[in-house]
């Protein structure tokens, strides 16, 4: 299968959110994959799933062509859908169901799905070496993550709201890699560019992607991403 190595170096503190408090420890904690170290000590560390990967290259693909970087804004949006997928229509099917008629077209029945896209993204993961070097040593993976807290401000009194203070834990600055994968179907498709230049055309809008994670807007989560082609192995 034909891949390009997909780069994401964060220039601040950061956090993928679970959505999951832990208890008097944090509001918020992030997302993470366990290592085995070599004495068999379960090691957390931190990661990107797949599925944020895609959104945020989807979302920046879509800014791109509605500003005229891939044709007119129809060619864009087929292009987008066949790399990215397109979403079926699941949801009216569960409002809705029933059985395909006249009324009810077979593309609206129970259980239809959309185009998946020719374009897969891995998890993003911490270096090999550095995966190495915890699993020596499992004790450093806790200097992979910081605590910090935020409140907000009565600006009447000038002192913090009560209940108003939350406390997350964060990933400090470093560098994540991980692939994206190309359908080979897709890539052999007359009507769609090769592997060389959809590589190029992911790293274009790669540098539309200046923030990845939660609370974006207070300065976390900055970084800058590349995507180049990999050889076939």
């Amino acid at each position: 299968m034909t891949t390009a190595k997909i780069e994401i170096a964060f220039q601040s503190f950061w956090f993928v959110g679970t959505g999951r408090e832990a208890g008097v420890y944090a509001d918020s904690i992030p997302v993470k994959r366990t290592l085995v170290s070599e004495s068999g000590i379960p090691v957390p560390v931190p990661c990107v799933p797949g599925k944020t990967v895609k959104g945020m290259f989807r979302a920046a693909f879509q800014t791109a062509g509605g500003n005229g970087w891939f044709g007119t804004k129809k060619e864009a949006e087929e292009l987008e859908h066949r790399l990215f997928g397109q979403p079926g229509p699941d949801k009216l099917s569960e409002q809705s169901p029933g059985q395909p008629g006249p009324d009810r077209p077979a593309e609206q029945s129970p259980g239809k799905s959309g185009n998946p896209g020719i374009l897969h993204f891995s998890m993003l993961e911490i270096s090999p070496a550095l995966k190495a070097y915890l699993r020596k040593e499992p004790d450093a993976a806790g200097e992979l993550f910081r605590t910090v807290k935020s409140t907000a401000i009565d600006p009447d009194t000038g002192t913090a709201k009560n209940k108003s203070l939350r406390e997350y834990e964060v990933v400090v600055p470093l560098t994540l890699t991980g692939e994206i994968s190309f359908c080979e179907d897709g890539i052999r498709d007359p009507e769609l560019p090769g592997a060389r230049e959809l590589t190029e055309k992911l790293n274009q809008v790669a540098a539309l992607i200046t923030e990845l994670g939660g609370r974006r807007t207070r300065g976390f989560g900055q970084c800058v991403i590349t995507v180049r082609e990999e050889p076939r192995k």
